[in-house]
């Protein structure tokens, strides 16, 4: 089954963030094609930061090196969200393939089930 988990959490908002990560996951074990796109407020977990002992919270981005594990490839971010916030693709800590809306409405269309997280 095909779903897409549109990740939309501050990295700083609570647990949320973190929780979203454990969903993504829990979904590709049981053998689901999961499609990630970053958006919104998320696009800043991805941004390269300083030691997030300063900010008293744990780094759980380390995380993200669990998608090669996982088998998820499908790793998108919303090309909008980022230029709203002046962030260009090239600097974050993930490859990540950068969609216009009209590609993300596209991709959201594909998917048997859309997950906001």
């Amino acid at each position: 089954m095909k779903i897409a988990v549109l990740v939309t959490s501050l990295p700083l908002d609570g647990i949320a963030a973190r929780e979203s990560l454990d969903l993504i996951f829990a979904l590709a074990a049981v053998d689901h094609q999961v499609s990630v796109i970053f958006s919104d407020e998320a696009v800043y977990q991805l941004v390269k930061a300083n030691d997030s002992a300063e900010l008293m919270v744990k780094d759980f981005r380390r995380s993200f090196k669990l998608f090669e594990l996982y088998d998820i490839e499908q790793l998108y971010v919303c090309a909008e969200s980022l230029r709203q916030r002046q962030l260009q693709a090239n600097a974050l800590v993930l490859d990540l393939q950068p969609l216009e809306s009209s590609e993300l409405s596209q991709l959201l269309y594909t998917q048997h089930h859309v997950i906001k997280a």
